[in-house]
């Protein structure tokens, strides 16, 4: 009996995933184990003509094996934040900010005037709410704000005569466009530059029409789907 209810748990637990940790450990060594397996090569960089260092394609050399010891492998982690600490704090930083702004309920507060503001205005508080919170994630915030938006805007969505389909794709639709462009966004844009070494925000301009087109187009077809479900609520897909 108690060998088929211990069958039982174990059936209903299924697959978990693991620890980050752990799979940061596997990742790094498979990592080392390739530098035993996988021939050693490099490029030559050179600088290009706007002064950055850049791959020389015909630079192509096989060079002498230099396999991971395991004195490198434990040490991995700390060099790898030495070697990129201003990546890293400037990371902690940002995040830092992000969630002072988070627990005074600075958003909580805005959000909850702003749909008062429009509570007669149904339609036109969708594209409002989606260029706001594409604006917030463009500038500052990443995709996880959605998961502090949906509750708040579930109750007051489903009052104004919608179903929570709209108001998960306020918020999805919203911090996915914002981040994607990520306009003036630190977290992925500025991080992504400094590592390509490129100038800090440059391209800005077409970001921010990228920023314009996915708004636009998320806004229409959000709008489309709470007016099919304004006119016949039994067409709802939740």
């Amino acid at each position: 009996m108690v060998a088929t209810q211990s069958q039982e748990t174990t059936a209903k637990r299924g697959f978990q995933m693991p620890h980050i940790y752990v799979i940061l450990f596997v990742l790094s060594a498979l990592a080392a184990l390739t530098t035993y397996l996988i021939p050693a090569n490099e490029f030559q960089r050179v600088e290009g003509p706007d002064g950055r260092e850049v791959i020389d394609p015909d630079s192509y050399e096989p060079v002498e094996a230099s396999a991971t010891s395991l004195l490198e492998f434990i040490t991995a982690v700390p060099r790898g934040l030495v070697d990129a600490g201003e990546v890293v704090f400037f990371t902690f930083i940002i995040g830092g900010v992000f969630m002072v702004i988070r627990r005074t309920g600075i958003i909580e507060n805005a959000l909850d005037r702003l749909l008062r503001a429009f509570a007669n205005r149904r339609l036109l508080l969708i594209p409002v709410l989606i260029t706001l919170f594409a604006a917030l994630a463009s500038l500052i915030g990443t995709q996880e704000l959605a998961l502090v938006y949906i509750p708040v805007l579930i109750p007051v969505i489903i009052a104004l005569g919608y179903d929570s389909m709209v108001a998960v794709a306020i918020a999805l639709v919203g911090t996915t466009a914002g981040f994607t462009s990520g306009v003036l966004n630190p977290i992925n844009t500025g991080l992504a530059q400094q590592i390509a070494r490129v100038e800090t925000f440059s391209g800005a301009g077409l970001r921010g029409a990228l920023f314009l087109v996915m708004i636009t187009l998320g806004s229409y077809w959000v709008i489309r789907y709470a007016r099919r479900i304004e006119k016949d609520p039994a067409k709802s897909l939740v």
